[in-house]
């Protein structure tokens, strides 16, 4: 009988609350579809409403102002809902959170967790998995990996089955090397704090630091335990690696396009030519992309002057980026892709494709054609949204179909050689003899 008596009270509760909600969303229809879909981030709008939950979760409604230099402000305001903005979704919501308020097992919620969880799903209701919000600490680290620097100890990580994080990559030249922490390290403390029950996102969190400041790593090599105190210090991520292989053929490797690439590529290149290259093999295989003036400053350097790639936004408006550098790349050129060289990667391939500059070789390539740009808010959060596409100098349309190979070589999965680059190699040995 107390299960009878809980289940209708529940339903009581539950009904009660919905029907208060279906009652206001009758007297004053909601304007939270047009309101805030139309406006959010758009700047020709002055102002645009954030959904307000009054019932527990957050007794507020928050607003999103445009200031005259184009920062976006988040303002708190009454909680008055006589505009009626958001009250259909508000109603739900606060019939839901005071049902659960009362009958709820395990402890309350966690507001801010539920308040990024809305901004999130606003988003995905978009459909574009490249529209998506950061919270401040998300945010954070993606102006660090594009930047290419951080303050930290200068070490790819990667978390162990056992917890403890691998130090898959010391870099040379950075704190932790120079500390003596070595590649296959396993780091377990940070500060005494024991991180093996952490994400890797926590734990690089806790080694990342100020400038100066220093962090002692308790790290397992082996059967022994030893312990290490880093200073932290200004990182600069490697995107670029070069090497010279056999008949003066020039290797480069681009793993990602960040604001730090351009200079390391053009050193790379600078070195392989005073060394004599007669041929050039760039690699951006399972490149993700990055930023697009770092892809094109680079093709700047490697393409005659001319247009190397254009965006269309959805009202038709095309802006092009050109080429200006008289002094293109004089050798024979292959570029190897595959079927994760995505975005920046793919304008990199279609430019070289367009202008007959050397061969594309490898699968065809992701097919990410669209270009995103973020909207930071002055609580610390950003709005990263899709603003256009991005075509080839000839008109290529990547989004969805990718860069078809001039030579198309599948690499196996037990390949026991780099077959891809081998044909590269004998591509090149053909225009160079």
């Amino acid at each position: 009988m107390d299960n009878m008596d809980n289940s209708n009270q529940q339903n009581n509760d539950l009904n009660n609350a919905y029907a208060s909600y279906k009652r206001e969303k009758n007297k004053n229809k909601s304007k939270f579809g047009k309101g805030l879909v139309a406006g959010i981030l758009a700047g020709v709008f002055a102002t645009v409403s954030v959904v307000g939950i009054t019932a527990g979760i957050f007794e507020r409604k928050g607003y999103l102002h445009f200031g005259a230099n184009g920062e976006v402000y988040v303002q708190q305001t009454s909680t008055d809902d006589s505009d009626g903005i958001g009250s259909d979704v508000e109603g739900k919501l606060n019939a839901i959170d005071s049902l659960l308020d009362r009958n709820f097992y395990f402890g309350g919620t966690d507001d801010e967790k539920a308040e990024n969880y809305i901004y999130k799903a606003f988003l995905d209701s978009y459909g574009d998995k490249y529209t998506v919000y950061y919270t401040p600490d998300e945010y954070k680290a993606i102006l660090e990996s594009t930047s290419g620097k951080f303050y930290g100890i200068g070490a790819v990580c990667q978390k162990n089955e056992d917890g403890s994080i691998l130090i898959a990559d010391p870099y040379e030249d950075a704190p932790a090397y120079k500390a003596g922490i070595r590649k296959g390290d396993c780091v377990v403390k940070v500060d005494g704090t024991d991180i093996t029950d952490m994400d890797l996102s926590s734990a690089v969190a806790l080694i990342k630091g100020d400038k100066g400041t220093t962090v002692n790593l308790e790290i397992r090599r082996g059967s022994q335990t030893l312990t290490f105190t880093v200073e932290r210090a200004e990182v600069n991520v490697k995107t670029v690696d070069h090497k010279m292989m056999d008949d003066n053929i020039g290797y480069i490797i681009i793993s990602q396009f960040d604001e730090v690439t351009t200079k390391q590529f053009k050193e790379a290149l600078e070195d392989l030519q005073q060394q004599g290259m007669s041929g050039l093999i760039i690699d951006i295989r399972s490149n993700p992309g990055g930023l697009l003036n770092s892809v094109v400053d680079i093709l700047d350097g490697i393409l005659p002057d001319g247009l190397i790639v254009y965006t269309e936004t959805k009202s038709g408006t095309r802006k092009e980026y050109k080429g200006s550098n008289s002094n293109e790349l004089k050798v024979p050129l292959a570029v190897l892709v595959n079927e994760d060289s995505a975005s920046a990667s793919e304008i990199f391939a279609g430019a070289v494709q367009d202008y007959g500059k050397g061969a594309i070789i490898g699968t065809k390539t992701f097919g990410k054609g669209i270009v995103q740009t973020i909207q930071p808010l002055t609580d610390g959060s950003a709005v990263k949204y899709t603003i256009a596409k991005y075509f080839t100098p000839k008109g290529q349309d990547i989004h969805g179909n990718g860069v078809t190979p001039d030579i198309e070589v599948t690499l196996p999965d037990d390949a026991v050689s780099d077959v891809q680059y081998e044909a590269a190699v004998n591509y090149l040995k053909g225009k160079m003899n």
